[in-house]
């Protein structure tokens, strides 16, 4: 038996792996299209990777084991598994919406297209903020510092003197 994913680590090796695999294993992406919950892998220099619950969320799943085993794996099982480490991104949202177009682009590479279509959208799960790497974590901590300077530039020069001295 396929034993769960135990770390964030694991997880995001796995979304990396299945994404270097799919080129040599056309029966996997073949199955692209039939997820209903994708797992972002996010960096800084790279479009997102994309997996699947029940690829993803086993400990140290090869394609071939996939593959061979995909009917007895639980994609459920995998999804309890995957809970505290990530969370779903808001259907509708500005960031869904820009991780479905993403999803959109890295699925016509196979030939395929996110279940559900435009009616029953597939769920988008993110990195718990908490559990991002810091350099993400600093740069939305550096959004909300420039909108509060570019508030403060609007101000009258008395009020801005009044704000840095209750800073």
């Amino acid at each position: 038996m396929m034993k769960l994913a135990r770390n964030l680590d694991s997880v995001l090796n796995a979304i990396r792996r299945l994404n270097d695999d799919l080129d040599r294993y056309p029966a996997l992406a073949d199955r692209l299209g039939l997820a209903h919950a994708y797992y972002v892998l996010e960096t800084e220099s790279a479009p997102p990777l994309f997996g699947f619950s029940k690829f993803v969320g086993y400990e140290g799943l090869t394609p071939e084991q996939y593959l061979n085993n995909y009917s007895e794996l639980d994609g459920r099982n995998t999804e309890h598994a995957l809970k505290p480490w990530f969370e779903e991104v808001r259907a509708g949202t500005p960031e869904y919406n820009r991780l479905y177009a993403e999803l959109e682009s890295w699925l016509e590479q196979y030939g395929k297209r996110p279940r559900g279509g435009s009616t029953q959208k597939v769920r988008i799960m993110v990195v718990r903020p908490e559990l991002q790497e810091p350099a993400k974590a600093k740069e939305e901590d550096r959004r909300l510092l420039d909108l509060m300077l570019a508030i403060a530039d609007l101000l009258p020069a008395t009020q801005r003197h009044q704000l840095r001295a209750a800073l």
